[in-house]
């Protein structure tokens, strides 16, 4: 009887250690960090593959603070994994999203509204094909209602710039990117500053 508890209680924790590494769920299916396997091995632990390192907190928090005078003029933006539900057995993380503040009723919920833009750094999923991820992502929040999606990749410097009814853009960082409504960086310049 102790065995077959045992065995209950593991399978229960491995669950529960699952549900914890979980970063979206997509058509119903959970997409789990990348790193999430070195968890279930003992090699890491959970916070070490759902944290961000210090270039994409800081460029991050750098867009957020150039984003937030938007809130002037009727917009809400949401960072830290903002989460949103995109209709049944969907529901992303944001890592920037901005909203008009009528569209949002504040809750202890996932927003269900889609936001106006949605600023990613890096692709934090544990997937096989990270362009497709990006792609797929990117067409997901478009068809929910987003109107640009701009993604940050740190590795190879570059910016991707998508939006419903255009061409996509992919720039370099020293390129200017204009992210919503007048708010323009150069990400080269934004890592220059303290």
């Amino acid at each position: 009887m102790g065995v077959a508890l045992a065995e209950k209680s593991k399978v229960a924790d491995g669950e529960r250690l699952l549900r914890l590494l979980t970063y979206e769920v997509v058509n119903g299916k959970p997409v789990y960090y990348r790193g999430y396997r070195d968890v279930l091995e003992g090699k890491k632990q959970p916070e070490e593959v759902m944290g961000s390192t210090t270039l994409q907190w800081y460029l991050i928090g750098r867009i957020a603070k150039l984003l937030f005078p938007l809130e002037d003029k009727g917009y809400l933006v949401a960072i830290n994994e903002a989460g949103v539900v995109m209709g049944r057995g969907t529901r992303r993380a944001l890592d920037i999203a901005v909203f008009r503040r009528e569209d949002v009723k504040i809750s202890d919920k996932y927003a269900d509204v889609p936001p106006v833009v949605v600023v990613e750094v890096d692709v934090k999923a544990s997937v096989e094909d990270s362009v497709g991820y990006i792609f797929e992502k990117s067409q997901d929040l478009l068809n929910f209602g987003v109107r640009r999606v701009v993604w940050i990749l740190t590795k190879p410097r570059k910016v991707l710039v998508l939006e419903r009814g255009t061409e996509g853009k992919v720039l370099d960082w020293e390129d200017e990117v204009e992210i919503w409504e007048g708010v323009r960086l150069r990400l080269s310049d934004l890592l220059k500053r303290p």
